[in-house]
C-alpha cells in the first residue's frame, strides 16, 4: 500500500526505515522520500512510528499523529 502517494514511497519502505532505525517523521523523510513533498502522509507517517514504538497508534490524544506535532519533525 502506498503511504506517499507524491513520491511513491510505499508502506514497506517506511516501515524498513523505521526499522533501520528513523524515528521522527522527518527522519523517514530523509530516507524515503515520504512526507516531504505535499506533507499529506505525514499523520500516517507518524502512526507507523507510534505504532513501532508500542505507542498508542494513533488512539491516544497526546499522539503526534492526533494532535499536528508530526509536522514539527518533518522536513520540506
Amino acid at each position: 500500500m502506498y503511504v506517499c502517494i507524491c513520491k511513491a514511497v510505499t508502506d514497506r519502505v517506511v516501515d524498513q526505515a523505521i526499522e533501520a532505525g528513523a524515528a521522527s517523521v522527518g527522519a523517514v523523510g530523509e530516507a524515503t522520500g515520504a512526507g516531504t513533498d505535499c506533507g499529506c502522509c505525514q499523520n500516517a507517517i507518524a502512526r507507523r512510528l507510534a505504532r513501532a514504538a508500542g505507542g498508542c497508534g494513533g488512539a491516544c490524544s497526546t499522539c503526534p499523529a492526533q494532535n499536528g506535532a508530526a509536522q514539527a519533525g518533518a522536513t520540506g
